[in-house]
Order: C-alpha cells, then structure tokens, then sequence
C-alpha cells in the first residue's frame, strides 16, 4: 500500500513539472500553447528566463523604437534657366531668309551652331526686338522693324521656351502690330512678359521649371527722360492709354514701377516662388559700361528682393556685378547687359560707330538652381557663354548670320565655320577677348563665393 501511495506521489511530481515547463496555465482551449505563446516562451528561455514585467517590451518581439526616429533623407531637384540677348531682324537677315526659304523666310541657319547650348537649358528666355505685324505690312528693318513670322519658327526650333518683349522696338507697328506679336508668341507655344493683350493682365509670369517656382519681371525704359509732356517709347508717341500695355517706366516715374514690382514681389512670396529674375531693358546704347541710372535701379530692384538682374538695349555686353541689400541679408548677381544675341550690327554696317566691333559679340547666362527638400533654395553655379555672330557673303550671294559659341569656335575654327570668310578667325578671337575683358572675374568671384558656402555647410 505505501508502495503504491509513493508511486503516485513520483508521478504527480512528474506531472507537475512538465505543466510547468510547457508554459503552465497559458493555454489554448484544447492545452496547446499558441504559436506566439510558443516562441516568446523559447525566447525567454534563450535570454536567461528573465520573464518582462508588465509594460516592457517582451524580447523577440519586433517593434519600432520610441524617440529615436530617424530624419527622412535630405533630397533636392535642379533646374537650370538660360537667358540670351537680343534677336533682332534687320533686312540683310531677311534676305537670306528668303533666299534660303522662299516665301516662308527661313532662318534655322543663323541659330544651327547655338541649338544644342540653348536647347540643353530646362528653361530658356531671349529678348525679341522686333515685331510680327503680319505679310500684310510690309517687312522692315530699323529703325521700325517687322518680320516674317517664321523668325519664331527658328527661334522656338533653338530651344527657346519665352520671349522678353518690353523693349524699345516693341511698338514700331503701334499697337495693332504689338498685339499681333503677343498672340504669335502663344501660336508658336512660346511664353512672354513685358507686354499684356490687355491693360488689366497680370505684369509678371511665374514658370515652374523641375519643381523649383521662378518669378519673372520684365521691364523697359521708354528713354523719354520722363521729359515729354505724353508718353513716349523710341522717340514715338503713345496713343493715348496704349502705354497701360507695356511695362515701361523712366526717370521720372521710376518709382511707380517700384511701387509695383514691390507689390508683385509680395504676390510671388505669397505663391511661393523660389527665385525672382528682372529682366531690364534699360541703358545707353554701345557703351561697354552701366551708367548710373542702370545701377540705381538694379540697387532698388536688389532692396526689393530681386535675386538676379538680365538686362539688355545697349547691343554691346555691359559689365557685371553682385550687388548687395541696403539691409546686408541679399546679394544679386547683375549682368548689366547681354549685348545682341543675333543681328546685322557689325564692325562694317557701323563703320563710324563708337564700338562696333562689340555688336558682333553677346552673351548666354546660365544660372543654376537647387531646391532641396527642406524647401532651401540656392543658386548652385552661374555660367557666362560668350558669343559671336559670324556674318559673311554665303554662296547665294546674300549674307549669312550665324551665333557661335565664342570659345568652341575659337578653339576650332573649322567646326564652326569661321572659315567661311578671310576674317572669321581672327575677329571671334578678337571678339571672344573683348567680352571676357568686359565682364571681368565678376561670375568667378561668384561662383568661388557659392563653394566656399557649400564647403562650409
């Protein structure tokens, strides 16, 4: 009998312990463990039998840690915006256009040597001097100039995606001619500033290149002086009311365009835009450098909030400069003026001008933006391209003119052509050295500025 008791008492003790080893109470309905019960008791078991109290995390189990989150990675997006100066249309260019292309004037040839620069920009923008009144009115150089339409054909095939048309020549066919421009623009799928279809349109344009908002002013000085007692544009009087189509100002109303682009600044922050440019037709004509109207204005346009200035009208390449806030917390970078991006105006159609030879020069401005995902904005690099129209006698007997890149050209003549003519070689070299003593280390020093902040940051 006490055998027995003692053989049951063994076996109860056995019972007992393997109750305890498979996880005691913690059971499912049938007296299996769950999966889950399962794994977390074998991970106790791994780590000691240490059991977790109430509130801790239990071992095994993965979960995300608590205050210690990582930031999302830091990204960025980049545009890349190219301005050009001046296209103007003078007879000799629309000679060869017809001789080329017939009744449809064709001038792709002047820009086949620019194309892939132009084209390679996210966003490009040109000052358009003349204007598209139709076949209608007869076809004109200066000082009133009119153009086939198919000049926009050529400059759209270039790459171009907007035209800068407050500028001096705009109203040569009056208002008639400076509307039908507008809407040639917008045939050819190209956009513009500087001029409105009606008094009311809105003076400015935000573009979104990649992402990244850019602001665009475009404005132009009527070179009345403020002086006339009605307003004015190239020596040609404005009919009554037809001024309120144009963006133009002078020295004597100068701070009502102030006032204005204030006010549009204001809007375009409000929209978020990221970067502002102002594109300024303004200046003496043939004088290599600003004079002190230029420089006011572009001091004011600086204080206002505008991060790059553009300017044109002197058909020369002006100096630059980086100019700084009157409150310190902005720099500019100015470019004076772009000069003549293509034209008739050389060292032989000006023989006794003061500085022709600079007409056959111009220049391309690169300016590279960044936008990071932190919403910073910065101009990573700016570029300057000078350029060089090569104007010959072509086999057709009519003159060719065509942009080259300045220092590709130089640095092979015949891949661009200069050999075409006697002097080709020898005046894009000398052209080529003008424009870069002109500008001076001005987008350099920039430049060198921008990578010491990068470096630093």
């Amino acid at each position: 009998m006490c055998f027995v008791v003692v053989w049951l008492l063994i076996l109860g003790m056995i019972f007992l312990v393997a109750r305890i080893r498979s996880g005691g109470n913690d059971k499912t309905g049938d007296g299996t463990a769950t999966g889950s019960e399962s794994q977390s008791t074998q991970n106790v078991a791994q780590h000691g039998g240490d059991t977790p109290s109430s509130g801790d995390v239990s071992v095994g189990v993965t979960t995300e840690p608590t205050g210690t989150t990582e930031p999302p990675p830091v990204t960025s997006t980049d545009a890349t915006i190219l301005s050009a100066g001046d296209i103007i249309a003078h007879l000799a260019q629309m000679k060869y256009a017809k001789a080329v292309g017939g009744d449809t004037y064709d001038f792709s040839n002047s820009f086949k040597y620019i194309k892939d620069i132009v084209s390679s920009a996210d966003y490009a923008v040109a000052n358009f001097e003349t204007t598209l009144a139709g076949p209608d009115v007869e076809y004109t150089g200066y000082p009133r100039f009119n153009a086939p339409d198919s000049l926009l054909d050529a400059v759209k095939g270039a790459g171009f995606d907007m035209m800068l048309f407050a500028n001096n020549h705009c109203y040569d066919t009056r208002l008639a001619g400076f509307l039908r421009t507008q809407d040639q623009f917008t045939s050819h799928g190209l956009e513009y500033i500087g001029a409105k279809k009606q008094p009311g349109d809105d003076a400015y344009k935000v573009v979104d290149v990649n992402g990244i908002k850019i602001g665009m002013l475009n404005y132009a000085d009527d070179l009345s002086g403020g002086t006339g007692t009605s307003p004015t544009i190239n020596g040609s009087a404005i009919k009554n009311g037809e001024e309120a189509y144009m963006n133009l100002y002078n020295a004597a109303n100068v701070s009502t365009m102030y006032a204005e682009v204030e006010s549009i600044i204001s809007k375009m922050k409000s929209d978020g835009v990221d970067l502002i440019i102002a594109y300024m037709h303004w200046g003496s004509e043939y004088n290599i450098k600003h004079n002190t109207f230029q420089e006011n204005v572009a001091q004011k346009l600086c204080d206002l909030g505008v991060d790059v200035i553009i300017g044109g009208h002197p058909h020369v390449v002006q100096d630059a400069d980086v100019l700084t806030s009157s409150d310190g917390g902005r720099k500019t970078l100015c470019f004076y003026s772009l000069g003549n991006f293509v034209s008739n105006q050389n060292r032989r159609s000006l023989e006794n001008s003061t500085n022709s030879q600079y007409t056959e020069g111009g220049l391309i401005v690169t300016i590279s933006v960044r936008k990071y995902s932190t919403g910073e904005v910065v101009i990573t690099k700016a570029e300057q391209i000078p350029t060089f129209v090569h104007t010959y006698t072509a086999k057709n007997g009519f003159y060719a003119h065509e942009i080259l890149p300045a220092a590709a050209a130089v640095a092979d003549p015949d891949a661009y052509g200069l050999k075409n003519s006697s002097y080709g070689v020898s005046t894009s070299k000398e052209v080529f050295g003008l424009i870069n003593d002109v500008l001076g280390n001005v987008v350099q020093t920039f430049n060198e500025t921008i990578a010491e902040k990068t470096d630093a940051s």
